[in-house]
This record gives C-alpha cells, sequence and structure tokens, in this order.
C-alpha cells in the first residue's frame, strides 16, 4: 500500500523557513567568528560609502577657517591664529598644515585629518569591544558609530573627529593596561599618554571627555585601594596640554550669542534624542528579529562562553555619555552656545554599551549579534539612500520651474547687476568668497554694527571680519553699517529674517527702509532670500 502524503501546513512552512533562516545566520556567525577578517573589510567599504559625500559637499564657514589657518604665512603665525582667531588647540591645524605638503591644498587635503582620525576611532572601538566580546560584537560596536548623526564630521575639516579617533586610542591603551597592570605594558602607557595629548590638543570640549577618564581611574582606585602609579603619571602628563586653552577661553568669553543657541534643557533633551533616538529604532527592529528568529523547543547552539566588559570599562562608557550633559550645564552657567557637535565622545560611550546591553541580553550569542550588525548595516546604507543614489545615476534631477513659493532658477549673480549686495550672514559671506568669481564678489558686502549686532540679535561673532580681512583671501567688501547706507539708497540683501545672527534686515526696517522680496534662490548657501532694499536720505 502507498504511503500517505502528509502536505505542509503553512504555519509548518513557515516555521520550518524560520527554523532554516536562523540556522543559517548561525552558521555564517561561526565563521565570521573564527575568520573576522571580512569584518574588517566591511568596515573599510562601509565607511568609504559615508565619505562618498566628501566628493561634493564645498567647505563650509567653520572649515574655511581650518582651511586659511593652516595655510597661514608661517608656522608661528599659525600657532597664534588659533588662539585669536578660531579659539582651538593647534593640533588639527598642523595635521592638516602636513597634509599640504603631500597633497595640494583642497577639500580632499584638509578633511583628510578627519578621514582618517574617525576611522582610526571606528578601529579602536571594534578592537576595545572584541577584546570583552567577539569579533562581531565589536563589529556592532563600530556599526553603531558609523550609522550614528556624528558621521558627518568623518569628512568635515574640523577637529571633532580627531578627538574621537584619540580617544578610541586613549581607550584602548587604557584597557590594555589596566589588564596588564604590570611595567611589561609600557606601550600601551606610552600610547595612554599619546592618546590623552591628542585629545587635549585637538579641542578644549575633549578636556570633559578625558575627565572622564580620570574619575574611572579614581573609581577604580578607590574600589582596590592599589593605585597604578605609572598609568596615573601617563594620564597626568597630557593634562600640560591645557596651557593652550587660556587665550582661547579668554577671547571665547568676550563673545556673545543668541538665546536660541545658548545652552539650555531642551537643548540638552535634544542632544540625548539626536543622540539616542536613532540607534533605539534600530536596536529595536534587531531585538524584533531576534525574538522572531528565536526557536522556543531548543536554545541557540551557537553561543560562545560568556564574556563581558568590566565595571570600570561601563563607567568609563557611562561617563562619556555624559559629555553632553556636564557641557551643557557649564554652557548654562556662562550663557555660550551650544551645538551637539561639543558632545561627540558621547557616541563612543553609547557604541560600547549597545553591544554590552545585546551581549547581556543574549548570553553573548553571536547569532543575535551578527542580527544585529545587519539592521546597523542598513543604518549606514538605508534602502531610500541606495534608491536615491541609482536614481541620481540613471536620471539627473531636472531643475524645477519657477513656483507661487518664489522659488527661482536665475543664477543670483546675474539678478540686478547694477546693485550691491549685502550678506546677512557672515556664514555666507565667507562662503562665497570662497566659491564665487571676482566679478560678482566686487559687488558683495558685509555690514558691521556692533550696537546692531547686540541689539537685534545679541551675536557678535561675525563683528570680527574686518579684522580677518588682513588675515584670510577675502575679496568682497566689508564696511561699517552708517557709512555704506549712507552711499547707497537701493542695494540687495541675501538674509534669513528669523535666523537668529541675522540682524542686518531687522536694522534696516527698523531705520525704516523698505524691503522688497525677490524670491527664493537656493545656490547652497545658508541664505537664500533675496530683498531688495529701498532706503528714503530725505
Amino acid at each position: 500500500m502507498a504511503a500517505t502524503q502528509h502536505p505542509i501546513s503553512g504555519s509548518n512552512f513557515q516555521q520550518l523557513a524560520k527554523t532554516y533562516f536562523s540556522r543559517s545566520l548561525e552558521k555564517i556567525a561561526a565563521v565570521l567568528e573564527r575568520h573576522p577578517t571580512p569584518i574588517l573589510a566591511l568596515l573599510f567599504l562601509l565607511y568609504l560609502w559615508i565619505l562618498k559625500s566628501e566628493r561634493t559637499k564645498p567647505l563650509w564657514h567653520d572649515e574655511l577657517f581650518t582651511y586659511y589657518i593652516a595655510q597661514a604665512p608661517t608656522f608661528h603665525k599659525m600657532i597664534e591664529w588659533t588662539q585669536t582667531i578660531d579659539l582651538n588647540p593647534p593640533l588639527y591645524y598642523i595635521a592638516a598644515r602636513l597634509t599640504f605638503h603631500v597633497i595640494h591644498p583642497g577639500i580632499f587635503s584638509v578633511r583628510f585629518p578627519s578621514m582618517v582620525a574617525y576611522f582610526v576611532a571606528t578601529l579602536c572601538l571594534y578592537i576595545f569591544v572584541r577584546r570583552r566580546l567577539t569579533p562581531l560584537y565589536g563589529c556592532l560596536a563600530a556599526l553603531v558609530m558609523l550609522s550614528s548623526e556624528f558621521n558627518i564630521y568623518s569628512y568635515e575639516a574640523r577637529p571633532y573627529a580627531m578627538v574621537l579617533g584619540f580617544a578610541g586610542i586613549l581607550a584602548l591603551s587604557w584597557q590594555r593596561a589596566i589588564d596588564d597592570d604590570k611595567s611589561r605594558s609600557w606601550v600601551a602607557l606610552l600610547f595612554v599618554a599619546i592618546g590623552g595629548f591628542g585629545m587635549l590638543l585637538s579641542h578644549i570640549l575633549a578636556s570633559v571627555a578625558y575627565a572622564a577618564f580620570l574619575v574611572t581611574e579614581a573609581i577604580r582606585f578607590a574600589i582596590r585601594r592599589k593605585p597604578s602609579w605609572l598609568l596615573w603619571i601617563c594620564l597626568a602628563i597630557p593634562l600640560s596640554a591645557c596651557i593652550t586653552y587660556f587665550h582661547p577661553m579668554q577671547n571665547h568669553d568676550a563673545g556673545t550669542f543668541p538665546q536660541q543657541f545658548q545652552a539650555s534643557i531642551l537643548q540638552l533633551l535634544a542632544a540625548y534624542s539626536d543622540l539616542w533616538i536613532g540607534i533605539s529604532s534600530l536596536i529595536g527592529v534587531a531585538i524584533i528579529v531576534i525574538v522572531l528568529l528565536t526557536e522556543k523547543q531548543e536554545p541557540s547552539n551557537v553561543k560562545t562562553p560568556h564574556h563581558s566588559f568590566i565595571w570600570p570599562e561601563i563607567i568609563l562608557a557611562l561617563g562619556l555619555c555624559c559629555v553632553p550633559l556636564v557641557v551643557i550645564m557649564v554652557f548654562m552657567h556662562s550663557h555660550s552656545a551650544y551645538f551637539p557637535r561639543y558632545g561627540i565622545p558621547a557616541i563612543f560611550g553609547a557604541s560600547i554599551l549597545v553591544p554590552w546591553f545585546i551581549a547581556r541580553w543574549t548570553g553573548t550569542s553571536s547569532r543575535a549579534a551578527l542580527i544585529c550588525c545587519l539592521v546597523f548595516i542598513f543604518g549606514v546604507v538605508t534602502p531610500s539612500s541606495l534608491a536615491r543614489h541609482l536614481q541620481n545615476l540613471v536620471q539627473r534631477e531636472k531643475p524645477k520651474p519657477a513656483s507661487l513659493t518664489g522659488e527661482s532658477n536665475v543664477s543670483l549673480s546675474k539678478v540686478m547687476v547694477d546693485l550691491p549686495l549685502v550678506d546677512a550672514s557672515g556664514l555666507t559671506f565667507l562662503e562665497m568668497n570662497s566659491r564665487e568669481n571676482t566679478a560678482f564678489l566686487s559687488r558683495v558686502y558685509y555690514l558691521n554694527d556692533m550696537e546692531a549686532a547686540i541689539q537685534y540679535s545679541n551675536a557678535t561673532i561675525f563683528e570680527g571680519f574686518p579684522y580677518l580681512k588682513n588675515k584670510f583671501p577675502i575679496r568682497a567688501h566689508i564696511e561699517p553699517y552708517r557709512q555704506f547706507i549712507q552711499q547707497h539708497s537701493k542695494f540687495l540683501v541675501l538674509g534669513t529674517y528669523n535666523y537668529p545672527e541675522d540682524w542686518i534686515l531687522r536694522k534696516l526696517l527698523a531705520d525704516h527702509a523698505t524691503l522688497r522680496f525677490l524670491g527664493d534662490y537656493s545656490s547652497g548657501y545658508k541664505d537664500e532670500q533675496l530683498y531688495e532694499v529701498t532706503l528714503d536720505h530725505r
């Protein structure tokens, strides 16, 4: 008699598919744990994907400061300008100046130190986590950093990526030093000092992240009652770099900032939402997938022996996550401006805590780590960004026609060429000087008035432009507001009325000027709204 056929039901098919997919992930995870070289190749390729934006993105206002200062006539002048103009320690400018000797000064070369530093931070993070957990968890830590909002600083010519890079060197060397805790770890101790100097010579606010290392080591000493004298010496020596902070801090305190930019509780909430919302959403997706692929009948048979971070490493990660909190609280007292990039060391701490949480929850499951890595890869290269990139290759974006919104396709340089054009923002003014031709810049102006700047925007950051005129290759004009309006009864203003630092439009209305809106001109600058201004000098 023939055997009875039992058709596979829908639920059985789903169970079989789930089991097959789950076990396939286990096999892949096992291979990657034994042979982690492809992980490093993947991280490098993803990093190149992030850097693709560097090819077309022009230097913005702050990057231009780096670019010009690094090309100062002499090394001594460069150091002087870092203390009086850009108010930063000198390390990034030195790195850029050295790069200019190898690669011709340009967009790529001035950003190159950041490109290297951010990837160094990623590799250090990978090794830091791998030493305690597994290669896949190290990959997850690196992917958290690469998928974060802070990855834009990997191709920005500012010192924030360098802070992360040296923080990674310091963290990895510190981890090795506390493991060995013997004189033979002199190489690790040497790199502790190098990492400390690198951090503190990159940015003033790196001192807050550096304090997290000092506090962690102090707590470790309080519990162990056994000081690591050589480690303390190597952590203390870099503090001498703080001598470079004196003049920048003194000059920084002399400036005023709009209330909207000043540190506040709202900015504190925004700082942590920006840090964690993207990470939390990806973790949520990964947790759902892990739960769905977990077989109830039997646990995953691909589990490594349970490993975890030691408590000082968790304290360090939490301390780094507290950097935005500390900076904002200090800046609230001094009424200073706070920007999210000031809290960039927090991403290093978050990138340690995420794999630590997943490892504790799953018992260091390699399959769970692989699932998380796959999810976070899509945090770096999302389907929407892939589709958008492919669409741009197949079909170039067509110019948008003029609409009722006032958008114009006419070049800004061709509008009323007989009238002067005033930039309301110092951001736009400096960027125009690096991108526009001399003929157009001959009619471009930036106006100074300390009293008006304080009254209408409480911002004096751009009032030092006349001083920059003798230092930077500024081809456009910088004039006092009163002098300009006495000489010109009609001119154009490119500005944004509600932008906190733009005071000129508000000042003109107070002086009874007539403003006629001409349209929105998307030229790649912060300001896009163009006005025709008429003054009655009678």
